[in-house]
């Protein structure tokens, strides 16, 4: 976990990159950027803002040797020697060039920048960041002139939002290094995190417990939902999340005698967790980030062909078992669930 809190700016690289599909060109800064001290804090929390909310970590990948994933090249020479920032910059920006092939990648500004003192666990490491600002906002200059105000309309980059960019944390060289990533415009999924920085997740618990709750999601609608009903599909990944509420530490076979229902689903599991990559994960710790996350993107709704919605809360599982009841009605000629209460909420 790294602490952002005393983190120093050092030199910036500041260049601006085109679409290479439309035929648009770079603009090379031929020397780093002499920002203003009042300027600094306000840069810093533009690159890290959305950067300190992610809790995926990623590292470099690349099919053969990490020196061939060529923005591990570059960022490891200004790991070396952080004089050679410009130089490499240089290199980022034309790489990046070359992966902005497809019509829909916007031009925009990237800044690579050295960051020192940062704390990770107990010890100060440097970072490199790549950011690109692509949206413009449009805002108004008021300017004073003699005995009247003026306002001017101009577009600049938004200094709320970043668009895209990476922290890569200089700690575990070998291994791909540290990356926390941020893409707020996802036009091309490919163009940002594979194509450009060709990075892969850290299996990490983070990863292990978002990856087996999203696992879990799915086999209940796919696997459980078909072979039962409903109300036993939203059992059973109610079970699931409470399983991982109430252990730190996920144990595989611990889960199938708690949660999962029939021996024929538990073989279905094991075939389902291999197609996910994670038949071979029989234990890892929880992590109560990734749960509370993930728990959020999980449906936990009953659709009812007469327009009707039951929503379970998947913070109170049992309450499904306790107080939702499903029968046939024969007079009807209907299903039917019956729903147990003591009095209306606002």
């Amino acid at each position: 976990m790294i602490n952002y809190k005393n983190i120093e700016m050092g030199k910036i690289a500041f260049h601006r990159v085109g679409n290479k599909n439309r035929g648009e060109y770079n603009f090379r800064s031929e020397t780093l950027f002499d920002f203003e001290i009042a300027l600094r804090e306000n840069l810093k929390e533009f690159f890290l803002k959305s950067l300190r909310k992610q809790e995926e970590l990623y590292q470099f990948q690349s099919l053969t040797e990490l020196e061939d994933n060529r923005v591990y090249r570059f960022v490891r020479q200004i790991f070396e020697n952080p004089l050679t920032l410009l130089e490499q910059s240089f290199n980022i920006l034309e790489y990046l060039y070359a992966q902005s092939d497809h019509p829909n990648i916007k031009s925009g500004e990237l800044f690579v920048v050295h960051f020192t003192d940062i704390q990770l666990d107990d010890e100060l490491v440097d970072a490199v960041g790549i950011f690109k600002a692509e949206t413009k906002s449009r805002f108004f200059q008021v300017d004073n002139l003699e005995r009247q105000l003026t306002l001017k309309g101009l577009d600049g980059i938004n200094a709320e939002k970043l668009d895209k960019g990476c922290l890569i944390i200089n700690t575990e060289p070998a291994d791909g290094y540290r990356i926390y990533t941020v893409d707020n415009n996802r036009y091309d999924a490919s163009y940002w995190i594979k194509n450009f920085l060709d990075i892969e997740h850290v299996r990490n618990e983070n990863f292990h417990t978002r990856s087996y709750l999203e696992l879990l999601d799915n086999f209940s609608q796919e696997v459980v939902a078909p072979t039962t009903d409903k109300k036993e599909q939203l059992k059973f990944i109610n079970d699931s999340v409470e399983y991982f509420a109430s252990h730190e530490t996920f144990n595989a076979e611990d889960f199938a005698q708690e949660v999962i229902p029939s021996e024929t689903i538990a073989s279905e599991f094991k075939n389902y967790a291999a197609d996910y990559g994670l038949d071979q994960v029989e234990t890892f710790e929880i992590s109560p980030s990734a749960l509370k996350t993930a728990a959020k993107k999980i449906k936990s709704e009953i659709k009812l062909d007469t327009k009707i919605q039951i929503k379970l809360d998947l913070n109170n599982p049992d309450a499904g078992h306790q107080y939702l009841e499903k029968g046939f009605d024969e007079e009807q000629g209907m299903f039917y669930y019956k729903v147990y209460f003591n009095e209306e909420l606002s």
